[in-house]
């Protein structure tokens, strides 16, 4: 998708929150892509986020804006080691970083979080496999 027409995505996205969300998310992208310079990165109207994708590790993170909070997403979350206990969730997959305005973001914590979860083995599948049973 052409970046004109993605970044339209992600203001569709923001517009209905408060400044604080939005510059918030804006910082959040900041560090997702100052981390991994290489992933893309995709509007999800319908899930109403922005989602992160690597060429070899797949589909790694995505911020999505709350009312109050923006939550950091790790599809396969309950994979990751958490040395910070930033992680929250309590399904079987998906735990995710909720982070508000206002307060300093873990930068060195969230980025070894998205190191780790580059690290996991590429593809849906090979992930699915290592899940708790």
């Amino acid at each position: 998708m052409p970046e004109v027409e993605r970044e339209a995505q992600i203001h569709q996205i923001l517009a209905s929150h408060r400044a604080e969300i939005i510059s918030l998310v804006e910082a959040v992208r900041k560090l997702v892509r100052d981390s991994v310079p290489v992933a893309e990165e995709a509007a999800y109207l319908g899930w109403h986020g922005i989602g992160y994708t690597h060429p070899a590790a797949g589909y790694f993170c995505a911020i999505f804006p709350r009312r109050n909070t923006v939550r950091l997403a790790f599809e396969f979350g309950v994979l990751l080691p958490d040395p910070a206990s930033l992680l929250q969730g309590t399904g079987k997959q998906v735990r995710y970083v909720d982070l508000r305005p206002g307060n300093a973001i873990p930068v060195p914590a969230i980025q070894a979080l998205i190191r780790a979860a580059l690290d996991l083995p590429p593809g849906r599948d090979a992930k699915l496999a290592l899940l708790p049973k």
